[in-house]
């Protein structure tokens, strides 16, 4: 805030006397004095009288002078310090109340609360004193991240069959985890990250606006039978529900063939708009982004070199490898200025090719990569950063223990939300500014039975003698209807038939390297069972809805001494 702009809002700490020269006090001294009744000894006494007042009235004046310029100097050397006081006091308000509503959380409650309460502004010496234990570093951290932000575009893809159920909680999100006001995207004065979303179909969700990613499709493409009739349809039945009172097409089956259009024309569309940035993020309606550990994670990546960042997959048609559309993915902008920069119609160059595919989000990376200046060979090198699995579907290993992770896939709207709530209390209990790595969510998304037996086994807790303090905890919980894993899974090995989940689990505990079993039947009636151990690596699995029988359990024990042998001492910053 301006000097200025403080004065305006703040009291001056100067001291203000009204000036009267001693000639208007003789002047008005007179007048008053020659109301009253004269006589000889008053009027000889007159002139000594007025020259005591005006001597007296000279050295008040003097000393309020005085006093004036001390407080001048005060001010002068302490850089406008106010002393303690009711300002002070004030501040100190305002202060905790800044730091209340960075609390608070939610999308629209944060966005609400802001706009009710706006914090005042923070006199210097109170500003200095609001930052964090973490100091100038996490400061200038934070603004690197800031500045990323602000040079991105970010594009989410949904369709308009899934788009009321997908969108809302992904607007929210991005409203708390992004910035406060990305709904204003595009807008005069608004300097934040540009959020655009493109479907098959154009609407309006509240304050944010729903693309068309077609609206430019080329002609080629509207002619062709595996675009032109599914697009008719859709808004067919788009128009059908809007006489009926609706804006849903819930009903329309063909949106995965649709949806392979999207995404060249999407991003030529995104480019239009915002040609000057450094990074363009793409994901989905069905995916969950760790903004923070994403923007860190870019704040030391270079946007002037031609890269593409994301989930490798292999197309298997032509074994062309392509970064995976849910992931999510980030095209440098030194890449698309030198793809979509160079020709207005980049999209149309790839319509025949992608009628042919399967899959458009892997069309835009062979084109991507095959249109740099130097073709790429493949993806840019992060890691297991971007990972396209649910965190309990994901095998733990040595390799991505220790890494940070950016993003999950194929969730549904309440997981989303239920990752959110997890991922704020994961960082509650770190440090802050570091990134969350993979056993952070390992502890906090394994059963609550196996959540039990790991901490009864922590060095602190008062159930770690071995069994448990008087047998409340199960070190080997097991869940009946659940399949830790698979059995083409990595690190799986076959254990000895049996037709008991007990002795498989048995089996596990006598292998130290064991850390999960699974034992199924095809049917009941079948002699004996089969029995898998996972050994090495750790997966947490999901609910078991197919036919036949299918038990799976954890060894704690073993567990522990995985996290034991892969601690993680110095983890990447991003």
């Amino acid at each position: 805030m301006s000097a200025n702009t403080r004065a305006a809002k703040s009291p001056s700490p100067h001291v203000v006397v009204a000036y009267r020269d001693a000639d208007d006090d003789e002047q008005h001294d007179e007048q008053r004095s020659s109301l009253l009744p004269s006589s000889g000894s008053s009027a000889t006494a007159l002139p000594t009288v007025l020259s005591k007042r005006t001597r007296c009235w000279k050295r008040l004046i003097l000393c309020v002078s005085v006093l004036a310029v001390c407080v001048g100097i005060f001010e002068t050397v302490y850089q406008g310090k106010e002393a303690e006081s009711l300002q002070a006091a004030k501040a100190k308000i305002s202060q905790l109340e800044q730091q209340l509503s960075t609390k608070l959380r939610g999308g629209f409650d944060r966005v609400m609360a802001t706009i009710a309460h706006p914090t005042p502004a923070v006199p210097p010496a109170e500003a200095e004193s609001s930052i964090t234990t973490s100091g100038d570093a996490a400061h200038h951290k934070d603004a690197a991240i800031e500045a990323v932000k602000s040079s991105s575009v970010i594009v989410l893809k949904t369709g308009a069959s899934v788009s009321f159920e997908r969108l809302p909680v992904q607007l929210l999100l991005a409203q708390s985890d992004i910035h406060p006001s990305i709904h204003l995207s595009g807008t005069p004065h608004y300097t934040g990250p540009t959020l655009l979303i493109y479907s098959d179909a154009s609407t309006q969700l509240g304050t944010f606006t729903v693309h068309d990613a077609f609206v430019n499709v080329s002609t080629y493409a509207r002619n062709s039978k595996e675009f032109g009739p599914r697009y008719t349809e859709l808004h067919s039945m788009l128009a059908s529900s809007l006489e009926e009172g609706g804006a849903r097409a819930s009903g329309f089956t063909q949106g995965w063939n649709l949806d392979k259009w999207k995404f060249l024309y999407m991003w030529q569309d995104a480019y239009r708009r915002r040609p000057d940035a450094e990074w363009y993020i793409g994901y989905e309606a069905d995916t969950y982004v760790l903004w923070d550990s994403l923007f860190r994670f870019l704040a030391v990546q270079d946007p002037q070199k031609e890269q593409l960042f994301g989930c490798g997959y292999v197309l298997m048609t032509n074994q062309e490898t392509f970064a995976n559309g849910g992931c999510p993915y980030v095209v440098s902008g030194a890449l698309m200025r030198n793809t979509f920069g160079k020709d207005a119609h980049f999209a149309e160059r790839f319509d025949s090719v992608v009628e042919r595919s399967c899959c458009g989000d892997a069309e835009l990376s062979i084109a991507l990569r095959k249109s740099a200046t130097v073709p790429l060979q493949g993806l840019a090198e992060a890691g297991a950063r971007f990972q396209r699995e649910p965190p309990r579907e994901i095998l733990y290993d040595e390799g991505n223990w220790c890494q940070p992770v950016f993003s999950f896939h194929h969730l549904s709207p309440d997981q989303i939300t239920e990752l959110s709530r997890i991922q704020r209390q994961i960082r509650r209990s770190k440090p802050p500014n570091s990134t969350i790595l993979y056993s952070d969510w390992f502890d906090h998304i394994s059963p609550h039975a196996l959540q039990a037996a790991l901490h009864s086994l922590e060095p602190s807790s008062t159930n770690s003698s071995g069994g448990g303090a008087s047998g409340l905890v199960d070190l080997n919980p097991s869940k009946a209807n659940w399949e830790a894993f698979a059995p083409g899974d990595r690190g799986v090995e076959v254990g000895s038939q049996t037709n008991d989940a007990a002795q498989c689990k048995h089996q596990c505990i006598d292998r130290r390297q064991c850390t999960a079993w699974v034992w199924s039947k095809v049917g009941k009636t079948d002699p004996v069972g089969k029995c898998l151990l996972m050994l090495d690596v750790v997966r947490i699995g999901h609910a078991y809805e197919g036919n036949g029988m299918r038990t799976s359990g954890w060894v704690a024990k073993h567990i522990v001494a995985f996290k034991a042998e892969h601690e993680c001492k110095d983890p990447p910053s991003a």
